[in-house]
């Protein structure tokens, strides 16, 4: 009998403890739940049932005991977080997909998010989601789409895949139309409005099938000659989320719910300018002083380009890149004597690679052999950790055995795919070039395996100190132990494997512009008399999505691609994770200079991803069918720019600095002589916030001013912050309305920092819109007195202080620095 009271009392003592771990939260909830409850109740009895008709009281008796029997549930359950199935579910699908997603979680080879319970996808532009702690992934075996589930495994499959231009690839979504909300987007809006993690993660478990299982039905359908997508991309709403029987109470609800919540506000989106319906007919392709072509300009449809010239040229300087198969690139080995004697790294490159490479530990070495100076600093550990930890070993046997020789074949076609060194795009410059997908692929293969000379020192005075890396080494280091670091890594190898996987199955056919520009001839942005433009504020969608046909914003590093091959994993890094053939530009791209900005147009689409910087998560493969101009290039063009890092919130309203973000900004949107009505809107966001310490309130502003002089529409993204969209929205509206010009706007911004943040104002206003709207409703309310109408039409309203006074409100500090 005294054995059943000790195993009663252990299992009070953990019940306790748990109780101690969460009570606070448990508690919280259970009583603000129970006054909930109790006041629907006491609504329900005493309002309703003296209002209506006494034929209704039965169904509001009816629903008062549902409540009262789904709050007696919910205490029996002990759990603050979900309320156990009900005896009539509100519907059969709902009820079929709790089912499923049960079955799912109960599988041990499951992988969880970690993100704050949403598998949409935030921004490429903000810190949209934030981990808050909960990011628990399982260390190994985990259940995700395989990036080479797909890969096919005879050659006689891949011949037919090759043949066949209208072969679709396994995806987990292909792109939406536009003016459309996609999946992701909709389930973050839900997400936002207070549904639980527990039932976005049992979802995201769901769009994750198990990898076994993707690798045979693969095999299946290629047997038949067909490969059918993984699974569609899940966009429902989060299971097991705290519901009710339905009731026209929660109608009431919810529909009040829903009318606070905004989607997008000012111009509707089809009112903007977009390509390629606002292109101009594009001249004929052809090579010239400022526009590098590395192949015929003979575009032939369903079929790369043919590389220009037909043989090899090679170019050994230090204005060009010096490529990995240059008969100048020397390597010093020891021959068999043991004498040091200088060899081709070509030829070095070509031997190892061409050997049997079975696991990480191979690829270590084949890197190492050629790179030998670095063996005692360079690490593998996130290399060695993905394919033991992350990947199982069927998928790594896939990789090793199946795609890693066919991107050494990629890689060692470098001579007869690139038959031209190509140009650096170096600082004052402006150049283009243009490459093929299938240069870029060899490109980055090559990147891959580590094969580029010069580019690994680090030190100031080396050759290419100005340039960012591009070898793969940094990609592939990591930490001994698990950590975010290999969690980031991980997804990132995830990415670029899909994307080498997608051209082993099939060549791309496309081209793709790279266009450095330097600006010389600046805006005087205090003389301009331009006024706003069109402006579209968005809360939910993403650049890369909703901002198709527009100019999209790369809130770039200074170093073009920023930490891509590194820890980093916010805007720009997602983008050219998402968009590897971006990274081949950093084999060319001298660091940015205050008056450059970089332009990429063609660039493809190849996966999908959830989350943002440590929950950033690879969500399958992408289709992108965005049309092609008759350059061969996707119609998608994205603008890089850097911004500013400011650690002080004053420093941004410095003159010299505001205008240095203005004519950065000004490089990319200046349309270069382009009528007006030619030009795509720009798609941006908080371009120089979060990381770089910028407010989006004045970069927004900023981004405004820009636009209006360069004559183009905007598209705002503020990634589910619908205050800062809201305020856009209405600053731009009131502006507008008062016939605001750009120069207007710069004087005000003065005016700020000034009257404000130098503390010399009579009335302190911390808030940027709060200090405009009140500067011209001063004006506004001074027209009524003939003196303020003649000081009015003698400054344009902007001379006055805020109190309405003349010149003297004005210290002699403002003047200074006021042009």
């Amino acid at each position: 009998m005294e054995t059943p009271k000790e195993t009663s009392g252990k299992k009070r003592l953990r019940q306790t403890n748990l109780e101690d771990c969460f009570g606070v939260g448990i508690k919280r909830h259970r009583s603000s739940q129970g006054e909930v409850e109790a006041s629907l109740v006491e609504d329900v009895e005493q309002g309703s049932m003296s209002s209506r008709p006494l034929g209704e009281s039965s169904e509001l008796r009816r629903r008062r005991e549902q409540l009262a029997a789904a709050a007696e549930r919910r205490r029996a359950s002990q759990s603050p977080y979900s309320t156990p199935p009900h005896d009539a579910p509100s519907s059969p699908d709902s009820n079929q997909g709790s089912e499923e997603v049960t079955d799912k979680s109960t599988e041990k080879t499951s992988r969880t998010h970690g993100s704050k319970g949403t598998v949409s996808k935030p921004s490429t532009s903000t810190a949209g989601n934030s981990n808050t702690g909960s990011e628990v992934v399982a260390n190994s075996g985990r259940n995700f789409e395989s990036v080479f589930a797909y890969l096919e495994e005879d050659s006689e499959a891949c011949g037919r895949a090759s043949a066949s231009s209208t072969r679709s690839y396994p995806s987990n979504r292909t792109r939406s139309k536009v003016g459309e909300a996609t999946p992701g987007t909709s389930v973050e809006r839900d997400n936002l409005g207070g549904h639980s993690s527990q039932g976005t993660a049992d979802v995201s478990q769901k769009t994750r099938p198990d990898a076994n299982a993707l690798v045979e039905e693969d095999e299946a359908a290629v047997a038949v000659g067909d490969v059918s997508p993984t699974q569609e991309y899940d966009a429902s709403l989060p299971l097991f989320s705290d519901s009710e029987p339905h009731s026209s109470l929660d109608d009431e609800v919810q529909v009040n719910k829903d009318a606070t919540r905004i989607e997008w506000r000012g111009v509707d989106p089809s009112a903007l300018n977009r390509a390629p319906a606002c292109r101009q007919t594009l001249p004929r392709l052809q090579p010239s002083h400022s526009h590098t072509v590395l192949f015929r300009p003979h575009i032939r449809s369903g079929a790369p380009p043919r590389p220009f010239p037909d043989a090899y040229r090679d170019t050994w300087d230090a204005h060009h890149v010096r490529m990995p198969c240059s008969p100048e690139n020397l390597y010093p080995v020891d021959d068999k004597n043991g004498q040091k004697k200088v060899q081709s790294r070509w030829e070095l490159i070509e031997t190892t690679l061409l050997k049997p490479i079975q696991n990480s530990w191979d690829l270590e070495e084949a890197i190492l052999t050629y790179n030998a100076r670095y063996c005692s600093k360079w690490n593998f550990a996130g290399l060695h950790h993905f394919f033991t930890e992350e990947v199982d070993r069927r998928e790594a046997r896939h990789f090793f055995d199946q795609l890693l020789p066919k991107m050494v074949e990629l890689a060692l076609m470098l001579p007869k795919l690139c038959t031209q060194a190509i140009p650096l795009l170096k600082r004052q410059e402006s150049h283009t070039i243009t490459l093929t997908q299938l240069q870029i692929a060899s490109l980055l293969a090559n990147a891959f395996f580590c094969t580029y000379p010069r580019r690994n020192a680090q030190q100031k005075k080396s050759e290419y100190s100005r340039f960012p890396d591009i070898n793969f080494n940094r990609l592939f280091e990591g930490s001994a132990k698990k950590s975010s670091t290999n969690m980031r890594k991980a997804e990132k190898m995830r990415c670029i494997i899909n994307y080498f996987r997608r051209v082993a199955l099939k060549a791309p056919t496309g081209t793709v512009s790279f266009t450095r520009r330097a600006v010389t001839a600046m805006p005087e942005w205090e003389k301009s008399t331009n006024t706003l433009t069109k402006f579209h504020g968005n809360v939910y969608g993403t650049i890369e999505d909703q901002g198709e046909g527009m100019l999209q914003l790369d809130f770039a590093n200074m170093y073009i691609g920023g930490g891509v091959l590194g820890h980093g994993l916010v805007q720009e890094e997602i983008r050219f994770m998402i968009c590897p053939e971006l990274i081949v530009s950093r084999l060319f791209t001298e660091v940015l200079e205050g008056n450059e900005c970089l332009f990429v147009k063609g660039a493809e689409r190849f996966s999908d991803y959830t989350g943002y910087a440590s929950t950033f998560r690879w969500n399958g493969d992408y289709q992108d069918t965005i049309p092609r101009d008759a350059w061969g290039r996707k119609e998608t063009e994205i603008l890089a720019i850097d911004a500013l890092v400011f650690r002080c919130f004053e420093d941004q309203f410095k003159p010299q600095l505001l205008r240095r973000e203005l004519n950065k900004a000004f490089c990319g949107f200046y349309g270069d002589g382009t009528l007006a009505a030619n030009l795509p809107a720009v798609a941006t966001g908080n371009w120089g916030c979060g990381a770089f310490g910028g407010d989006a309130r004045l970069k927004g502003l900023l981004q405004m001013m820009v636009a209006a002089e360069c004559h183009r529409d905007m598209a705002y993204f503020t990634f589910g912050d619908q205050r800062l969209c809201y305020e856009l929205h209405k600053m731009n509206e009131f502006l507008v309305a008062q016939g605001v010009s750009v120069g207007d706007l710069w004087l005000v911004l003065q005016r700020y920092r000034t009257e404000v943040l130098q503390r010399k104002a009579k009335r302190n206003f911390t808030n940027l819109y709060t200090f405009i709207y009140q500067v011209y409703n001063d004006v506004e309310s001074s027209t009524d007195e003939k003196d303020g109408e003649e000081g009015a039409e003698q400054t344009g309203g902007l001379s006055r202080g805020v109190d309405d006074s003349d010149d003297g409100s004005l210290s002699p500090d403002y003047k200074v620095d006021t042009p």
